[in-house]
């Protein structure tokens, strides 16, 4: 009886036993095979995602359907900030090693505020690249010393975004995508000094690329295709030869003001928003306050991003109608090769004009900006730049020369900062424009050092001056050939001009592009 009964029992487990086996069997070998239908089946992997392979969902192993792999939602406009902070950092070439998906590349060159080797105190703030003190002499040092600055980025998670809302990853192709807005596409392009270098569409659909400071957008959107996007980072910059410092701040609110045509003073009293470009004749500026919701053109880019604009005046330019007192601004026009003349009268007009001057906000990079701008502000200010150009540059040059253990404790290379520097600061002001966002933060860089010396509140000497209104009607003597020699350039002064000089060297950006592009679309 005994025995009967182990032998049901052993036949009982033999049964289960072959039961677990077979069924074990039948799942390995549906697991296997959906692995091979599996679309995601290179899209999964550390090689793909980078370090969003640490994100995705995990799932148990007697599933048989993986879950879709997934990537971060990003969004970013003016009201948003970069995925929340506004002021961020910036690399040219992506930190750590992102994954084939361009958009975790693009995730590497943007950094949330935080410390880093170069910076100290509260990095995205105006004043972090100021207040840097040297532990030892420069003459302890010497000139040629060797440079023991570790220049690479390690680090786990580059930039900090891990821990954003996650979206399912869209197949297109061969390619596992993300869906990123049309608003958010252009706010990174202006983040990184984007400019159009082609655009073409026809009746097979738009195609267009866009060169920036980090490295190429490429647009494509194919007739009854869904719109994509991809981003190849820079193969002619390493971080180890590289002069400058690795990181520089940029605010997403300043940058989405400045292409879409507005100057807003710190405290947002004052927002006006300037005329785009006009054809060939003679245009008179008018001030209208609140105008701008009866503007065309930039106020839908504004709407876009979120922005209140009923808040925001406008500086109009219609025909001109025999009025002939005032400043004459010579400006390139909508045809090539052609000017058109915008007289500014005296009163009202003139000073708003210098108010936006001396609230032209701070930036260590050139602006993808809105070329009525630019050009409106460039000719008005252009005869005291031309009065104060060689003093600025001058000055710039002895304080590269006399502070260069602050550029290199805030990154700068030793060697660069002891030979070159000074010169290209001054060179480059001297040249009146250019297209060298290098030059842009060497310039920037050795204005800022003045700030040092200055008893002002830093951040806010950076974003309004009082450089331009002070001078009034001192300003018309700059036009006139002869006028006496310029005065001592103030630290506001270095401050207000190198404004200036950053909106000379700034890029044209196409401020209706949205035009040209769907709600959203997808980042390869």
């Amino acid at each position: 009886m005994i025995f009967m009964d182990a032998a049901a029992q052993a036949a009982g487990w033999l049964s289960f036993l072959a039961t677990a086996v077979g069924l074990g069997s039948l799942i390995t070998q549906t697991s296997a095979i959906e692995e091979r239908l599996d679309p995601f089946i290179h899209s999964r992997g550390r090689e793909y995602l980078g370090s969003w392979v640490s994100r995705q969902p995990a799932y148990p192993w007697y599933k048989v359907k993986k879950p879709r792999p997934v990537g971060p939602v990003i969004f970013t406009r003016l009201v948003d900030g970069f995925c929340g902070p506004n002021a961020i950092e910036v690399t040219r070439l992506p930190a750590g090693r992102p994954g084939k998906a361009t958009w975790t590349a693009v995730l590497t060159i943007f950094h949330k505020p935080g410390p880093h080797p170069f910076h100290t105190g509260k990095a995205g703030d105006l004043k972090t690249s100021l207040t840097v003190q040297s532990s030892q002499s420069d003459v302890e040092k010497g000139p040629f010393a060797h440079d023991t600055e570790q220049r690479t980025f390690t680090s786990s998670e580059p930039g900090g975004w891990l821990s954003l809302k996650t979206q399912p990853l869209v197949r297109h192709g061969a390619t596992a995508c993300i869906t990123i807005s049309r608003t958010s596409l252009i706010t990174i392009l202006l983040l990184v000094n984007g400019r159009q270098m082609f655009r073409y569409s026809d009746a097979s659909g738009h195609r267009a690329s866009y060169a920036s400071y980090c490295g190429h957008f490429y647009i494509n959107w194919p007739l009854d295709g869904a719109a994509t996007i991809s981003f190849s980072p820079h193969d002619s910059h390493m971080i180890s030869t590289d002069v400058y410092p690795p990181r520089f701040p940029v605010r997403v609110d300043r940058c989405v003001q400045m292409a879409a045509g507005i100057v807003c003073s710190p405290d947002s009293k004052f927002q006006c928003a300037f005329a785009g470009r006009k054809e060939p004749g003679n245009w008179i500026l008018e001030y209208q306050p609140k105008g701008f919701p009866g503007a065309h053109g930039s106020r839908h880019l504004w709407n876009l991003m979120g922005g209140e604009v009923y808040k925001v005046d406008f500086l109009l330019a219609h025909r001109q109608e025999g009025r002939t007192d005032g400043v004459w601004l010579e400006l390139p026009s909508k045809e090539p090769h052609r000017t058109w003349s915008l007289l500014v009268p005296p009163g009202e007009e003139e000073d708003v004009l210098l108010h936006a001057l001396d609230c032209l906000p701070w930036s260590s990079m050139s602006w993808s900006i809105h070329r009525g701008l630019r050009d409106i502000l460039v000719a008005y200010a252009k005869p005291t730049m031309n009065k104060y150009r060689a003093s600025l540059a001058a000055k710039l040059r002895s304080k590269v020369l006399d502070h260069p253990s602050t550029l290199i404790q805030n990154g700068w290379n030793r060697e660069f900062v002891h030979g070159s520097m000074g010169d290209i600061a001054a060179n480059s002001v001297m040249a009146g424009e250019g297209n060298s966002g290098d030059s842009v933060r060497v310039v920037t860089a050795a204005a800022a050092l003045l700030l040092r010396e200055s008893d002002a509140d830093d951040g806010l000497l950076l974003d309004e001056t009082t450089f331009w209104r002070d001078r009034g009607s001192r300003y018309h003597t700059d036009q006139e050939q002869g006028g006496g020699p310029p005065d001592e350039l103030t630290t506001a002064g270095v401050i207000a001009l190198t404004k200036v000089f950053v909106l000379e060297w700034s890029v044209e950006f196409d401020y209706q592009m949205y035009h040209d592009l769907p709600p959203e679309l997808l980042f390869r």
